[in-house]
């Protein structure tokens, strides 16, 4: 039996290639506690020797924060060992990828999201992100939707996502996004 490559390696040769820049790090597989919290130190330290300003560092901590929490607590446990995410340090600023396996339906809901997230102005953006900070209902899985907006609001957009089938009813997605300079 041969072992194939993990579903986003030619995802992630293509953003290394266009990002013309420094991989910070690169995770494929399962995403828990401890991984997280191994990634946000590596990012944070080669932002602190980038000498990146405080209000960089912060913006870039939050949408990692988001992009990798929502691998570790969204994954499905038969797909978790399919997470991935990478941060890429360019020239125009800190380009990021986060993603995994997951049902069609799911991926196609998500990737509507993200287009009316892309089609809404900054202050559209912040008025229902502070709704959904005072609405009290949560999702299956416990939050309150705020990851996605928290995203949209701290990075450039438009964010873009990626999809690659992986059977008939689940597909691989990934979103990228870019924390600028």
């Amino acid at each position: 039996m041969s072992h194939l490559p993990h579903w986003s390696v030619p995802i992630a040769a293509s953003l290394r290639d266009q990002a013309d820049g420094v991989v910070l790090f690169e995770h494929h597989g399962t995403v828990d506690h401890d991984v997280v919290q191994h990634l946000l130190t590596l990012a944070e330290h080669s932002s602190i020797a980038q000498n990146d300003p405080l209000a960089l560092r912060k913006r870039l901590f939050n949408v990692l924060v988001e992009g990798l929490e929502n691998l570790h607590h969204h994954a499905q446990d038969d797909l978790k060992d399919t997470a991935w995410a990478m941060v890429v340090r360019a020239k125009e600023g800190y380009r990021m990828t986060f993603g995994n396996a997951m049902p069609q339906a799911m991926a196609t809901l998500l990737a509507h999201r993200v287009e009316i997230l892309n089609d809404m102005s900054g202050s559209d953006l912040k008025a229902h992100y502070m709704q959904l900070l005072a609405n009290d209902a949560r999702t299956e899985r416990g939050g309150a939707g705020l990851g996605l907006y928290t995203m949209a609001r701290k990075c450039e957009r438009p964010l873009i996502t990626h999809w690659l089938p992986f059977d008939e009813r689940t597909v691989h997605f990934a979103l990228e996004l870019k924390v600028a300079f």
